[in-house]
């Protein structure tokens, strides 16, 4: 079997588009997979992104109070002013520091930022700092101005077994 000068071009013409199709549609993949990992890394920026935003605005909320807490004469005329009872106003604003610390952990949770197993001993820590009686207080009278999910994660995973195990 001999092939003529142009039946093997036409051989030759197949195979190089052969390989071409092959190597575009490899090319194809290796973009989608490519641009996928991207879309990833963009989601995962944004998210942490924001849960770095709700850190500092905690954070700020936490240097404000703590200002006022740690200069008795700060705390005594704010208190005087605004008719509160300091002692009471300070346990109310470290179950705040300590619920918002919680929030932190709740929303790097969500948005990706620890993994399954590490939230996991979150949980127990925070179901620790939700069993004590001024953070359920101040829970009961603050939780309307927190968002639903966390609400229902406060309600549902920690409360529920500190009441439990109170």
């Amino acid at each position: 079997m001999h092939l003529s000068i142009n039946e093997l071009s036409a051989l030759l013409m197949v195979l190089f588009t052969f390989i071409a199709t092959a190597a575009n549609i490899l090319l194809w993949m290796t973009t989608r997979q490519t641009v996928t990992i991207l879309m990833e890394q963009v989601q995962h920026q944004i998210a942490n992104s924001y849960s770095q935003a709700q850190s500092q605005i905690i954070d700020g909320h936490r240097e404000l109070f703590l200002g006022i807490l740690n200069n008795p004469s700060l705390l005594e005329n704010f208190t005087q002013a605004n008719n509160l009872d300091p002692s009471t106003w300070e346990l109310e604003k470290i179950a705040e520091f300590l619920i918002n610390q919680v929030l932190i952990g709740y929303l790097n949770f969500i948005n990706g930022i620890i993994s399954q197993s590490h939230f996991e001993g979150f949980k127990r820590d925070a179901r620790n700092v939700f069993a004590y009686q001024s953070v359920r207080q101040h829970w009961q009278r603050v939780k309307v101005v927190h968002a639903d999910n966390f609400r229902r994660f406060v309600e549902m995973e920690l409360l529920c077994d500190s009441a439990k195990s109170a």
